[in-house]
């Protein structure tokens, strides 16, 4: 039997890094039938990706569904793909990041005015997008 286990900062989305955003986008709608669109303010270098239908907030309305995006390889220092998750506060997280072995590849920065966003990797070298919606 699997225990119930509450968190504080659950997975908000997948980021998969591109070469070529429009064969990438052609090719994630074409096989799995995801639809994409470019982020205002992103110069084309963010698509958000919808997985799943989702309710008039965004949210997939299918138990367990998440939808995400894809970035320009490079766009935010890294090439590989990372989870996005959603914390309280990024400045609290980082702390304890680094306190258990990881280290900070994006320092905070506003993600246009709705949020803020940073990069950290953990023990291992796999990246973890923050997300910290602005109060």
């Amino acid at each position: 039997m699997l225990s119930q286990v509450v968190t504080t900062d659950p997975v908000r989305s997948f980021n998969l890094p591109v070469d070529d955003m429009g064969r990438a986008v052609d090719f994630y709608s074409r096989v799995f039938g995801w639809s994409s669109e470019a982020i205002k303010g992103s110069g084309g270098e963010y698509h958000h990706a919808t997985t799943s239908v989702v309710d008039d907030d965004g949210v997939p309305l299918s138990k367990g569904a998440i939808n995400g995006g894809l970035f320009k390889k490079n766009t935010h220092g890294i090439e590989s793909a990372f989870l996005e998750l959603e914390v309280d506060s990024i400045d609290d997280t980082v702390k304890k990041v680094l306190m258990n072995g990881g280290r900070i590849v994006r320092e905070k920065r506003p993600m246009l005015d709705f949020a803020f966003f940073a990069i950290v990797q953990d023990s291992e070298g796999n990246c973890l997008g923050l997300m910290e919606y602005r109060k």
